[in-house]
């Protein structure tokens, strides 16, 4: 099958997903690449991607935010204004008419204004999840005005294209189940791929508390401030010499000011695997968002114990003091944390219920017989099962 694969970004390392449902695709399919870049670092990476031909779009910062603030009057999200240059729509039009593919997917919401574009040519979208949500979380429980204000903006407009979207009858792709009383018609469930290989250390593990995310999404670092305000000195009176390793990308000057009374720092790490090797306990406080939170599937795949909040718990699927701990306000983190750093024998039965977890429905195997079920929605000429591709 011959698919066309248009991303906002270059799939890499930072955007697992992205990469990951790529190189399943490219491995089966005839698959050609089509995305923005910032810049050449960007454009580097794509050289990377297991596709023999990729054609790459200029994305320059500026031009990305002068489009989104033209958004605000034109009633359009600010998400597809950031991603909408019109040398992307004239690529993809030069594209199905070269390579004339089977199926054009389309990588998150970023991109469904190409949909109309594609004209016959079927289209999936891998939403990831309807981002609406997030938007509506920040509306009523933003951190700031300006957050706030964000949020009554962008919720609206996002649930009007994903609703759009549901009545066009498009396949839309997310990573997390949809929760009792919120299925949408034509929605497959396609996990976020995790293979991930940890060599856990040998023998006692130090007290060591792990939080890993991208610190330049709002979410993570609202979690991880009110963890280290409210819990983390009640977490060391418990266990006196427990240290908190925060690892992410791009911390804010708040992250960095945390450093201290047993925490640590480790700014655009290259590779995550070392810090899950000795964790003793692997932390998602987060209060906002939607989807899974792929810190938590890697905590689990890599062996280590995970502490998280009822909502990215219920997202995931996973059962308190079955395969994570879940608490919700500072004396149940307390709890929870310092009980798996003073218990290791719960916290071993604990990782081995998650470990296999995931395994079970977030491995490649997995997800690639749920990737497949999303594709096979799609017109007998672009189905996985079908004929080669035109």
């Amino acid at each position: 099958m011959k698919i066309l694969f248009v991303a906002p970004w270059i799939p890499a390392s930072v955007r697992p997903r992205s990469l990951v449902i790529l190189e399943m695709l490219a491995a089966e399919h005839d698959v050609r690449f089509l995305g923005l870049v910032h810049d050449e670092e960007e454009a580097r990476l794509a050289e990377l991607l297991p596709v023999k031909e990729r054609t790459l779009v200029p994305n320059p910062r500026v031009g990305s935010m002068l489009r989104s603030a033209r958004a605000l009057g034109t009633g359009v999200s600010l998400q597809t204004g950031y991603a909408s240059p019109k040398a992307l729509t004239d690529a993809l039009r030069r594209e199905l008419d070269d390579f004339r593919p089977d199926v054009v997917h389309l990588n998150v919401f970023r991109t469904v204004h190409l949909v109309e574009a594609c004209g016959s040519t079927p289209v999936i979208v891998d939403l990831d999840e309807f981002r609406s949500e997030y938007y509506e979380q920040l509306a009523s429980h933003g951190p700031s005005p300006a957050w706030r204000a964000l949020g009554r903006v962008e919720a609206p407009r996002m649930r009007a294209r994903e609703d759009k979207l549901v009545g066009m009858g498009v396949p839309l792709m997310l990573s997390a189940p949809s929760l009792p009383g919120q299925e949408r018609p034509n929605t497959f469930l396609v996990r976020s791929p995790c293979d991930f290989s940890v060599q856990r250390q040998a023998g006692p593990i130090a007290p060591t508390v792990l939080f890993v995310g991208r610190l330049s999404y709002e979410a993570n670092v609202n979690g991880l401030m009110w963890f280290v305000r409210e819990c983390w000195q009640g977490i060391r009176d418990a266990v006196p010499d427990a240290r908190l390793r925060i690892v992410g990308t791009d911390p804010p000057k708040a992250v960095q000011e945390l450093v201290g009374n047993g925490i640590e720092l480790h700014a655009n790490a290259p590779a995550v695997e070392p810090h899950y090797a000795d964790a003793a306990v692997a932390i998602a406080p987060i209060f906002r968002g939607t989807g899974v939170q792929l810190k938590l599937i890697q905590a689990m795949s890599a062996g280590v114990p995970s502490v998280t909040t009822s909502m990215v718990a219920d997202r995931a699927g996973v059962a308190d003091g079955v395969h994570v701990r879940v608490a919700d306000d500072r004396a149940g983190w307390i709890a929870a944390v310092s009980g798996l750093l003073s218990a290791p024998e719960t916290a071993a039965r604990l990782a081995a219920n998650g470990r296999e977890w995931v395994a079970a429905h977030h491995s490649s195997a997995a997800v690639r017989l749920q990737l497949q079920a999303a594709y096979a929605s799609l017109p007998t000429g672009a189905r996985m099962d079908g004929a080669p591709g035109r």
